[in-house]
């Protein structure tokens, strides 16, 4: 199942900053820094933020099939030129 959310523009403006601001981070690391950011990064992917005390949460959702993991995933992706 998929919920969409509404957000207020302050709550959206948040969100996009958290998500430049990781982005710019990510960027400026070299390809070792960045597997070392991935490798120690929370698992599951399961998110909770609370904003003007309305809690959301993301939950990600794997294909138990899948040939590779999401670090070797991220890993690909990252060395990819």
């Amino acid at each position: 199942m998929i919920n969409n959310i509404e957000l207020t523009k302050s709550e959206y403006d948040l969100l996009n900053k958290i998500r430049t601001e990781t982005y710019a981070k990510l960027s400026a690391m070299t390809s070792e820094e960045r597997l070392e950011w991935f490798a120690h990064y929370p698992y599951p992917l399961n998110l909770k933020k609370e904003i003007n005390g309305t809690v959301y949460t993301v939950n990600t959702h794997f294909n138990d099939c899948a040939n590779e993991t999401i670090i070797e995933k991220a890993e690909r992706i990252i060395l990819k030129k």
